[in-house]
């Protein structure tokens, strides 16, 4: 995911220059000017960002664990205090291709792993248990069935459900589909003939509702958030700022549209009753080509409450403890890995820490999880197909 999201990103400033992306099977044309927005982007981007070092925060407190031999994890959730991490064992061991999950304490870095019963993706978690797509390819129909994967805290077994009803995923569009967790149900974003959003149940993984009326993905991974009382869904990368959000309690769709200069929202993330949302947008309302990195904030209504000035923005968005963060190489992967503190109110960031991984920065979001947070930290996970870094960043 890493490079594919920074390509999406910088897609999405040429998609505001010659229009939306073109349908399958149609070819893409570069508009004029569109390889000039995407450089200054990029450009611009780094001005913002200077040099890190520059913008610490003083008595910001890096922890590293690193894994290799046995257990490679490639993403991280938090559920139950405790931070959760999947991933195979690598390559040359004697587990290869089988999966395992660990169980990481937050304080102390102590880690215990368990077998899962299937490998999977997409990791979130809800009720205290993580939970995991997982796909079986029909290679006859060139088709997937996707299953629910339910790891069990208490009993430390995975159980995984029978296939989703009525969901047959085509070829590659297994890589742009999404799970989230919200009111006590899953929600699964799958991208077949056409985009829909199933809700189902978190002890059976039988759908509950199907929507039909949400937004196309962009030719990367579809966005699911929950805030309170709603579930809120948008295409993610390469598409345009319109949000469905849906009522958890009479199942209503209604479609929030942002007026203005708006290109592509990336990542989106759910607090209480408020929705934080990364995108790129135009830095004035008369010039569509002059895009930056931006972080806005919905009410529960779809009020635009707050919309940040032309910011340093990372990839990810992570809420700890009542703070927001976030995380990754942004338009450029020319200093580090930056962490930061997103201003309440202003939305302005601060930078906490620049991680310097192992290997391009470019790559720290290979995994489908890169980062969440637990006991007042943010965890940042660096994986590579033979070793992972884990970081535990606790700002003052």
């Amino acid at each position: 995911m890493g490079r594919a999201r920074l390509a999406l990103l910088t897609a999405s400033a040429v998609v505001a220059v010659i229009g939306p992306l073109p349908a399958r099977g149609a070819t893409a044309r570069e508009g004029p000017g569109s390889v000039q927005v995407a450089q200054s982007l990029v450009a611009r981007w780094s001005e913002l960002t200077g040099p890190p070092e520059a913008m610490r925060t003083a008595g910001t407190d890096v922890a590293v664990k690193t894994f290799n031999a046995t257990f490679v994890p490639d993403q991280v959730v938090a559920a139950g205090g405790m931070i959760w991490l999947v991933g195979p064992a690598p390559a040359g061991n004697s587990n290869k291709g089988r999966c395992r999950v660990g169980r990481l304490n937050p304080t102390t870095l102590g880690l215990v792993t368990f077998a899962l019963g299937s490998c999977g993706f997409n990791v979130t978690a809800g009720n205290g248990s993580p939970f995991l797509e997982t796909a079986v390819a029909d290679v006859k129909s060139q088709t997937y069935a996707v299953h629910i994967e339910r790891f069990s805290t208490s009993t430390h077994t995975s159980t995984v459900y029978r296939a989703v009803s009525a969901t047959l995923i085509l070829g590659s569009d297994i890589a742009h589909t999404q799970l989230g967790y919200a009111g006590g149900s899953l929600w699964l974003y799958a991208q077949g003939t056409s985009p829909e959003v199933l809700r189902l149940s978190a002890s059976s993984g039988a759908v509950e509702h199907d929507y039909a009326s949400v937004p196309q993905s962009g030719g990367g991974e579809p966005l699911i958030a929950g805030t309170s009382g709603y579930v809120w869904l948008a295409g993610g990368a390469g598409t345009g700022a319109d949000f469905v959000r849906v009522d958890l309690g009479d199942r209503a769709e209604s479609t929030v549209r942002l007026g203005g200069n708006y290109a592509s929202v990336y990542d989106m993330l759910g607090a209480g009753r408020q929705l934080y949302f990364l995108y790129l947008g135009g830095r004035t309302a008369s010039d569509a080509r002059a895009l930056g990195s931006f972080i806005g904030h919905l009410g529960p209504d779809g009020t635009v409450l707050g919309r940040s000035p032309e910011e340093r923005a990372g990839t990810t968005l992570v809420e700890g403890s009542g703070q927001l963060f976030t995380v990754g190489p942004g338009l450029t992967c020319t200093a580090g890995l930056p962490v930061w503190r997103v201003g309440p109110g202003t939305l302005r960031t601060t930078m906490v820490t620049t991680l310097n991984p192992p290997g391009d920065p470019c790559d720290w979001d290979n995994g489908y999880r890169p980062a969440a947070a637990a006991a007042g930290s943010v965890f940042v996970l660096y994986s590579a197909s033979s070793a992972a870094v884990l970081y535990r960043v606790t700002a003052p």
